[in-house]
This record gives C-alpha cells, structure tokens and sequence, in this order.
C-alpha cells in the first residue's frame, strides 16, 4: 500500500540519521545500483517480489488517479481465490465502477475502456514492467499488459498508435539511474522497434550534426531518434550491471536490424499488397522508399563512422561495424556518395584498431627476439604476414573493398575528397594493418580512378603530394617487410599520377638519405627504404625517367647512386638497385643528350655522372661506400669502359668526322680515367689502412693497367693519336692522360711533384716516424680529409625546392662533351707507373721513412692485396716474345729494366729476409707464408725478356739480374725445409717464368739448369699439394720448351742463308738442346713419374713434356 505523509516524513528522517552515521550513503548506493534490501511486509516479501505492486502504483500516481491502482489490479490477477463468489462480489467492476453490468460478472471491456485515455503514459511502463528483472513481476506485468491490450496484433497496434510518445519514454528510462529501469527499457525498446518505417519513427530529414540534437516531443524527426537508440544501446552494452548488458544485447540485435531495413532501398512498407497496386503507385513507392533510405543512410553512417567505431566497450564497436557492414551491402552508390570519403578513411582506421590486443602482444616478443631488425629467423614477418592476411580476409577489408569499387561510379569531386582521407590515415594510423591498407587503398584507386589524384597547387596544399611524401616516410619507417612492399608499391603507381617535379625531389632526397645511412650512422632499414621507393619509381612509373627536368635528375643524381648501389653489403638492396639500374636506364630519355659515338653502353652513355659518384664515393668517411665505389670501377674497367676506346674499323662518313668522333670519345675515356685513378692513388697513399682498403688496390690496378701499354712517352703513335701530344708553347704533355711510363720519375707519384722525395724530407725534419699524409706536404697535391664526418640532414622534405636541390655541393662533373680547354683545370696531373708501383710495395714494406702500417699482423690481407695488385700491375705491361730483340734501345723493355731495379731488392729482401736493402726496417724476422708468396709472384711479374743479358758497354751483370743466383733463391723457397705450400708453389712457377723470360747465355750454364731440376724434384715430391707438383712440371716444361720442337730443328735447311735472325734463333736453341741432354734422363724420369698422378692437369703437363723430349737424340 502506498505509505502516508506522515510515513513519509518518518522515514526520511530515519534516512538522515542513517546518514550522519555511514548508513544512508552506503544505503542509497544499494538503491542506485538495484540491491534487493529487505523493506519488511507480508511474510518478510523482498522489494522484488513486491515490483509489481509497485509499478501499478507508480503508474497510477503518474495518472494522478489512485483509484485506477485498484483497476490495475484487478486486470493483473491471477490466483483463484479473486474468483471466489464473496470476493468477485466485492471486487468486481460494478463495485468498483458503480455501475451495473448486464452480464452481472467482472466486466474487464469497461476497465479497458475507462484506461484507454490513459495508455499513452501506461503503455511504457507497463512495456517496461513486462521485461523487468524479476521473474514474478514480469509474469504479473504480462498478465496485466495482455488485459489491458488483448495481447498479439492488437498488442502491436496499439502500440503502434502511441509509438513515438512510448519509444521518447522508454529512451529516457534506458539511461536512468535506476538498474532495473535500464534493463526493462532496453527490452521494451527491443520489442518496440522492430519492424518500423522511416515514417514511422517520425519521418523527416538526414541527421548531418549529431551533436546537436533537441528532442521536443512528437516534432523530434526520425534520425534523432535512431541515434538517440544506438546511444541507449552502446551504453547498455558498457554497463556495469550484467542484467544490463543482456538487454542491451537484444536491443541491440534489433536496432542493427532496424538500421540496415531501414537503410535498405528494396524494402517497402506494405510489400505484402504490392499485387493490388499500379506500375505508377508501385513507381512512386519504390521512389519513396529509396528517399527514405537515403536519409537513413545518411543519418546512421554519419554517426557509426565518427562514433560507432570508436567506442571503448569491443561488443558495442562490433555491433557497430557489424551494423556499418550490412549497410554497406545493402546500400546503393547513389546512397552512400554523401559519406563514402570519411566512410573509406574511417574502414582503413579500423583495419588495426579492430584488431586483437594479443597480436601486438605477439609481434613485440618476435621484435624483441631480433632487436637488430635484421629479420635473422624470420618470425617477425612471417607473423606480420598472417595479420595482414587475417585482416585482408575480414569483414572490415571486404567493406573497403566495395566502398573503393564504388569510387569509379562516384562523381570527380567525390573522388576527390577521400585522398585527404588516405592521408590522415597513413599519417595517424597506429598499426601496419592500417597503413597497409591505406597503400591497398592507394594502388588500387590509382588504377580505377586516377583523375583524382590531379591536383593544383603548391606542395603544402596538393594532396597527391602530401601523400607521396606520408608513403615514403611510412615505407621508411616501416619494419615488416610486407607493409613495406605495399607502401612501395602504392607509392610508385601515385608517382605515375603526381608531378614530375615532386616526384624528383623525391628520388634526390632518397639517393641523399640512402648516402647518409653508411658508414657510422649505418641503417639498413632506410637505404632499403630508398632503394625500394626508387625501384618502385622506374618500374612502375618509368615515363617520370623520361624527363630529368632542367638539372637532368635521373641521369645525374638517381642512376648513378643505382649503379654504386648494386655493390650494397645487403644483398636484397643491391638487388633494388639492380632493378633500378635496369628499368630506370632503359626508360632515361639519353638517346636524344649523347653523341652516337659513345657507345651503346649505358654505362659509357653516363660515364662524366658515373665518374663524379665514385669520386663522391671514395672520398666519403664510409668505408662500405667506398668499397661500393671500387667495386663499380672494377665493373667498369671490366666492361673496357675505362680503357682506351676500340679503334674503328672503317668510316662511315668522311674519314675527319670519323677520327674526330673517335678522338672526342677517347679523350672523354681518358678524362674518366685520370680522375678517377688520381683519386685512388691518393687514398692508396694514406696511412690508415681500412675495411675494404684492398679493394682500392685492385680497383686502381685494373684501371692503370688498362692504360699501361698508352703510357710510354717515346710511342708517338698513340700519343698523337689521342692528341696527348705536347702543344705548341708548352713543356708539359696534356694533363688528362692517365697514366705515364718514364724512366727517370721514381720519386713522383703524380707526374712532377717529387712527392716521395718531399714525404721523406718532411719525416726526417720532423724527426718523427707519424703518418706522413699528402696535406702535410707541400708540395703533394692535396686530399680531403677522411676523418670529419658529415652530420645527417634531417630537414624536412620540401618538395617546394623543385630541381634546385641537384646543384648540391660534390665532385665536378666533366663537362659532356669535354671540348673546351677549361675542363684541364679539372685535372690534377698524371698518375706515374713507376710511382704507383712504389706505393704498393711500401703499402707492404713498412720502413722507418713512412710507416704505414700501424699493426703488420692486423693488415695481413691488405699487405697481401698490395703485393698481388702489383704483380697485376706488372704483368699489364707488354711481354715480347722470346725473338731477336734489341735489349739496348727497345724503350719497352728498357723501362721494365727500370722497374725491375727498383723493385727487385725490396722483394729480394722479403723473400729471404735478409733485411739488406738499407730503406726498410730489419726484415729478419720471418715474415708470414702469404707475403714472401705474393713477393716472389710480384718478382717474376717484373722480369722482362731477356734478364740476365750481360751490357754491351761494361759486360756485367747486375747482382739482382743473375740467372745463376736467383735460381738458387728459388730453389731455397721451394725445397723441402719449406713447410708453406704456397711459397712451394709460387717457387716453382717463378722458376718457371725465369726460365722462359731470361737470356740463353746464363740459362745454359749447368748451375742454372742444375737448380731448376732440383726445384722440379722438389716439388714432385709433394704427394699433399698438386698445385706444387703441377708448378714444378709447368717449370720443366718452360725448359724443354725453350729447345723447341722437332719440326723448328727440322726446317733449318729451309732456311736462307741469309735470314740472320731466323739462323741466330735455331743456333739458340741447338745450343740449349745440347745443354739439356746430359739432363735427359733426369727430365724423362719426373715426366713419366707423374703420368700416374690423380690430377688430371699435372698428367696433361706430364704428357706434353715426354712429347716434346721424344725426339731428343
């Protein structure tokens, strides 16, 4: 029963004192939060049990009729004693109503009729008791509601009559305070809605700012009340009362369905009596329900794409994106163009925040178990992979899949507008997912819709520019490989779209920052970034290569950077640049730049960019760049590039356009190569010895050696071929030519600078053993400085800058065509043989002068790589046949005279360790296997044809030329107190080079002959090594064939009496036949011993020597 005033007054302050003493607030948050306390009444019945009782009264208070509560009742119940006759009588409707009833019985027509007034204000809270938590009230409710509304359709249509008073009420009361109102609302709201038109929910336009809704009774429009109920929903979904969330469950199964019919233009509200209808009022009618669509679509997409998907509890964003999916099925394009953009960007946004906790959880442990980043066991991206395919094959990605088809029906501006979008969510997203969908996002309408990335403006306000740039520094930062390959491949197709000149920027900033990430701020993930944006550039949007713009950027800056670039440590790099190199090449526009003459080589086409890259190169403080630069020359000098160009073969025009093409394209190769070999010479000579220092070495010996035969001042002919003849009023010849071979210039190291000499003077008047550099000497030519290190530049990408960023600061460039005379003043002087030959022996030979090898045992490799890159040098100057040769006047062989007295004592000395050349530190200590090798190949490198010829003029023979004592040495290194193979063997086949480069005279004397057959016995002996046993009959076969053959003896009747050189040859060569054979039997001996060898190369050798010696007498 309802309590009295005076009741009332009594228990509030009851309430007061309560909560003066703690117990009123713990109390009223029992209230709040719906905890049953005990309020006494019949048999100690609970407040819930009491529910029913309690909403009929409340709903007749709110009548302001108590008097209805007893009609309530009596409509509600159900047990069998209200059906007894005393209690019928009392309580029926006459009673109550004081009226007479014909039937004379409980007359509930008359009840309903006398509530109907009033069911606008009972209709919600009768719905609302219906679903209340409490089993008995909800059974007791039932039973009232159906009493009152006969239940099923005439359930439903009054309902209906009263629907958006009922559906106002029952939003209000599902955010009450109250527990037990949220859960009734939230169920009465799901039974209420079902169902219902646009129409019928109040009609009226879309919703576009949902952030000012006013809700004023029956003029509250249809799109305020569906946010109002996906508000009451996402916030049923996140209560915190279990009973809650249930509910909300159910309404919210209904209000996704609710939301998609609505939005659904095939749907209609009488589709049952379509067949009774006409075309044109079934016309009208589908017009109707596709307005009515739009306008939901419009309202409820706005909504669930700013908020929907951005909800903290995961059941209220799934029933969002799950709702957000079925719209998009069931909408038209026409529908979803208002909202399409934000509804791309906010699905591209989704794709990572959607996704599960424990996946990020999982690909932190995989990053932290390679924290280098270098992807050694590959979980990392094999995991990275699956998230992408898990996302890829979700609901979210088959949505952004159709919105991105539907683009292509969209209009320009609509087209437009989502590029933003893309933008925002490649810059903000926080997980790859989303980034790599926004590049899925980018390719793909870069094929559908490439209109829309035509944009005008500067680079701060053109959107494709703005998203170039967020796909480049993504992809840079980016670690998985896979979102990195998207972000490469979006970022190509958008560069076929964007403008050439940002597009440039783009390409120079990527060759700068891939320069910069070597060396001691070495980053493997940025030179793989822009290794892999500029190979998406040339293989997927090649036409950008056609035009360099004004500064030539492709041909200048990018293809050279590719071609270093295909000499990167990281092989999956240099296979970029590879691509680069290759599709980029093939597409540069350098046909129309470069005389024909130049070749077809691509390399020959760009060679003055190429030339001032590995310049660039090799002066940088980066090793790893510097041995890239000397791998490419290598390439280069491989491909005859840097070499003297092939003479042609005939003219196909007037024979002075002919020459004068070939002149202009040997002198370009000319100026490439004394550059370059300029550059190395000066590295070389540095005390610091380096990673990578030995491919300097090779590098400058491929290059000197492919211009050592040119080098010879006497040869006129080539000279004044290439035009490196003296000119008229001057002393010096031409400063381009790149190498010089000259008796006389020991002490030069760039042809007149005595720099040696200098070096030397300088040491001793510091009276110090320091590292002597070129900057320190006067008269060197200077070098730059390979200690400082250039800081990083981290500025901004402008893309405002245009072409001005390639005239950055770096290594001249030669002019294209180098006819002016201005581009000698580009050139320093002439590398000298000579001089070279002396810095790669003192680069092994440490001495007191110039120490420049701080740790001998440390450089081992480097000493080693300079003694074979001079015995490649040697070797590169021209050998004469073993013919009549005037050993007096020849200037060829005169100059290999020279180098050999120059050099041989230092290698001598290495060789046995004697120490005796008075220029270099004690060498008695035994020096390592590998070095006294590679010396004794560097002196039969240096032996001319004809060593040991004693002069015409003294008779003599100089001490480090005798035949006799030098075979002796050999026979040392390779007999059997030496345990090294490798001196065995370079022992035996520098014999064998003595053998067959020295003169007859002092080849015939038995000691000679003696110690070489001795050295062949050793080495036969060698049962381990067949290298060694192979050197030694090569030795014994360079004897025998000094004899010659049988038919040479047998034609000497032939022979015209007066033929002196042929007659002098075959007396040569009886005299050493008749040398030879008190050896015979000795020869015969070692050759048939090793036709039984495992090795077939020593059996060939073994089977030639018995040929030749078979028809010895």
């Amino acid at each position: 029963m309802q309590e009295t005033r005076e009741q009332e007054a009594a228990r509030r302050r009851q309430e007061n004192s309560d909560s003066n003493n703690g117990v009123g607030a713990a109390a009223m948050m029992m209230e709040d939060f719906g905890i049953d306390t005990e309020v006494g009444g019949t048999s100690g019945m609970g407040e819930a049990a009491l529910g029913a009782y309690r909403e009929m009264a409340g709903a007749a208070m709110s009548l302001d009729r108590p008097d209805v509560l007893y009609s309530l009742m009596l409509l509600s119940v159900t047990h069998t004693v209200w059906y007894t006759a005393g209690v019928r009588d009392r309580y029926n409707a006459t009673t109550l109503l004081g009226k007479e009833s014909a039937s004379g019985g409980v007359n509930t027509l008359e009840i309903k009729e006398a509530l109907r007034p009033h069911l606008a204000k009972l209709i919600p809270r009768l719905l609302r008791a219906c679903n209340d938590p409490n089993k008995q009230t909800r059974e007791q409710m039932s039973a009232l509601w159906t009493g009152i509304t006969g239940g099923g359709a005439e359930a439903r249509a009054v309902i209906t009559q009263h629907l958006l008073t009922t559906i106002d009420i029952l939003i209000q009361d599902g955010t009450s305070k109250l527990w037990r109102a949220r859960v009734g609302a939230c169920g009465a709201l799901a039974d209420v809605i079902v169902g219902r038109s646009w129409t019928e929910l109040g009609g009226g336009g879309a919703v576009i700012d949902d952030d000012e809704i006013v809700v004023e009774g029956k003029s509250t429009p249809a799109g305020v009340r569906l946010l109002q109920l996906w508000r009451v929903t996402t916030r049923a979904l996140d209560d915190v009362r279990s009973a809650v969330r249930e509910s909300g469950e159910a309404l919210a199964r209904s209000i996704r369905s609710l939301t998609i019919r609505l939005c659904d233009p095939s749907t209609t509200d009488e589709s049952g009596r379509d067949i009774y209808r006409s075309s044109a009022s079934r016309l009208l009618l589908e017009k109707e329900s596709e307005a009515d669509a739009a306008l939901a679509a419009g309202t409820a997409l706005r909504w669930l794409v700013k908020h929907g998907l951005n909800q903290p509890c995961a059941e209220a964003t799934g029933c969002c994106v799950s709702c957000l999916l079925g719209i998009v099925d069931v909408a038209r394009p026409s529908t979803l163009q208002p909202v399409l953009s934000e509804l791309i960007g906010s699905l591209i946004m989704a794709m990572s925040g959607l996704e599960p906790s424990a996946l990020n959880y999982l690909q932190v442990r995989a990053a932290g178990n390679d924290p280098n980043g270098l992807g050694v066991d590959g979980s990392y991206d094999r995991l990275e992979r699956l998230r992408l395919q898990m996302a890829q094959t979700g609901p979210i990605a088959g949505a952004l899949t159709k919105c991105l088809e539907m683009m292509r029906f969209m209009s320009l501006d609509s087209q437009k507008e989502v590029i933003p979008h893309i933008d925002s969510a490649l810059r903000c997203g926080a997980g790859f997912a989303t980034r790599a969908a926004a590049a899925d996002a980018v390719s793909t309408l870069c094929n559908t819709c490439p209109s829309a990335f035509k944009f005008t403006g500067s680079s701060s306000t053109n959107s494709t520019v703005r998203l170039l740039r967020a796909l480049y520094f993504a992809s840079e930062r980016e670690r998985g490989s896979a979102a990195r390959d998207k972000m490469t491949h979006a970022l190509g197709s958008l560069a076929e779209l964007a403008p050439g000149s940002s597009v440039r920027v783009l390409a120079v900033r990527a060759c700068e920052k891939y320069s910069a990430s070597m060396g001691s701020n070495d980053d493997p993930a940025a030179r793989k970034a822009a290794a892999g944006c500029l190979r998406s550039i040339a293989v997927r949007s090649s036409s950008q290569f056609s035009e360099g713009g004004s500064s030539d950027i492709w041909c200048r800056r990018v293809l050279p950077i590719a071609f270093l670039g295909q000499k990167d440590e990281d092989s999956k790099v240099a296979s970029l640049w590879k691509d680069v190199w290759e599709e980029g090449g093939a597409a540069a526009n350098i046909s129309g730049r470069e005389n024909k003459s130049f070749g077809v080589l691509l390399q020959e086409r760009l060679l003055p960019y190429l030339v001032s890259e590995c310049i660039d190169a090799l002066n940088d403080v980066s090793w790893s760049r510097r041995v890239a630069a000397c791998a490419a020359l290598i390439d280069l000098t491989n491909m005859d590039v840097l070499a003297p160009a092939p003479r042609p073969l005939q003219s196909n025009g007037t024979g002075m356009e002919k020459d004068k093409d070939f002149l202009l394209r040997s002198r370009r190769r000319a100026h490439a190569s004394n550059l370059l070999l300029s550059t190395c010479v000066k590295l070389i000579v540095k005390s610091r010895v380096w990673t990578g220092k030995a491919e300097l070495v090779k590098a400058s010996v491929n290059i000197a050696g492919k211009w050592a035969a040119l080098g010879y001042l006497d040869d006129g002919s080539n000279w004044a071929l290439m035009e490196w003849d003296q000119k008229e009023g001057k002393e010096s010849t031409c400063s381009w030519v790149p190498i010089m071979n000259k008796v006389g210039n020991w002490n030069d190291l760039i042809s007149g600078d005595n720099w040696f000499e200098a070096r030397d003077k300088k040491a001793k008047d510091m009276d110090m053993n320091d590292d002597v550099t070129m900057e320190s000497v006067p008269a060197a030519r200077s070098v730059e400085g390979e200690e400082e290190e250039d800081e990083p530049d981290d500025t901004k990408l402008n893309f405002d800058d245009e072409d001005k960023i390639s005239e950055d600061e770096g290594a001249p460039v030669i002019s294209e065509l180098i006819h002016v005379n201005e581009a000698e003043s580009l050139f320093e002087g002439t590398v000298t043989f000579s001089g070279l030959c002396r810095a790669l022996l003192e680069q092994t030979i440490p001495n007191a002068k110039s120490s420049s090898l701080s740790s001998i045992d440390d450089a081992l490799p480097y000493r080693a790589a300079s003694l074979q890159g001079l015995s490649d040098l040697l070797r590169s100057l021209v050998v004469y046949p073993t013919e009549e040769v005037d050993y007096d006047n020849d200037h060829r062989l005169m100059y290999q005279k020279y180098l050999y007295t120059k050099l041989a004592p230092s290698l001598i000395d290495l060789i046995t360790g004697d120490g005796s050349d008075s220029s270099a530190i004690s060498l008695r200590s035994k020096q390592p296997p590998l070095i006294v090798a590679r010396s004794i190949d560097c002196l039969a490198s240096a032996m001319w044809v004809g060593i040991g010829e004693p002069c015409k003029e003294t008779g003599r023979v100089d001490e480090y030329e005798n035949v006799v004592q030098l075979s002796k040495i050999f026979f040392i290194s390779c007999g059997g107190k030496q345990p090294a193979w490798t001196v065995r063997e370079a022992s035996a086949l520098a014999a064998a080079c003595l053998a067959s480069k020295a003169s007859l005279v002092p080849l015939r004397k038995h000691e000679t002959l003696t110690a070489l057959l001795d050295c062949t016995m050793h080495t036969s002996k060698d049962r381990k090594f067949w290298r060694v046993r192979y050197a030694g009959l090569k030795l014994l076969h360079t004897l025998v064939s000094r004899v010659g053959s049988a038919n040479q003896h047998s034609s000497v009747a032939a022979v015209p009496s007066n033929n002196k050189c042929t007659s002098n040859a075959q007396a040569d060569r009886q005299l050493m036949l008749e040398a030879l054979l008190p050896h015979k039997e000795k020869i015969i001996k070692l050759a048939r011993a090793s036709l039984s060898d495992n090795e077939a190369k020593v059996t060939a050798v073994a089977t030639d020597i018995c040929g030749t010696v078979a028809w010895w007498p």
